[in-house]
């Protein structure tokens, strides 16, 4: 895959979400189906997720979704997934998810057979020195979305970072 048309995504994880991905009202649904059709209309083609719970799996789900409204066939969706069975332990639902996400993506990853100290720091810096944008989720809190986002940033991607649109959209805010 070309690095120059390929994006990933990084955010944080299941409690900010409900399974419908209707985080404050649809707010974070419609605000990354944007930041996704803009990113294709920039000329990203592929698209990289870390098959986390939360933005990374609904971030996959709405590339899949984009790529099967596209006769064209021009997007793909790389899963990369840090280590075999990384979903082993998590609820039922998201387990269907990451599965049904895993069966119709292009290309599957797998960087480790099981989970290694580090694996997860693994995938995100492969996430990155594959792609020329992140589109986040990114609060400002420590954590492995941080990390990402800071070596992002210092390896010169475009970032998009969808926190401050939700937030500012948040009726409870308001």
């Amino acid at each position: 895959m070309d690095r120059e048309n390929s994006c990933c995504f990084s955010g944080h994880r299941s409690s900010h979400f409900d399974m419908d991905a209707s985080y404050m009202g649809g707010i974070l649904h419609d605000t990354l189906k944007k930041a996704i059709c803009e990113a294709i209309d920039a000329g990203c083609t592929a698209f990289y997720s870390g098959m986390a719970i939360g933005f990374d799996i609904i971030a996959a789900e709405m590339v899949l979704q984009e790529r099967n409204s596209r006769p064209d066939g021009k997007i793909t969706l790389m899963a990369i997934v840090p280590f075999a069975g990384q979903e082993e332990k998590w609820s039922g639902k998201w387990r269907k998810r990451h599965d049904d996400v895993l069966r119709t993506a292009d290309k599957i990853v797998v960087l480790n057979q099981r989970y290694l100290r580090g694996c997860y720091h693994e995938r995100n810096r492969y996430l990155v020195d594959n792609s020329a944008r992140l589109i986040c989720f990114f609060s400002g809190k420590t954590g492995g979305t941080a990390h990402t986002f800071n070596y992002a940033e210092k390896e010169g991607l475009k970032i998009v970072n969808l926190w401050q649109d939700v937030e500012a959209e948040d009726p409870l805010k308001q």
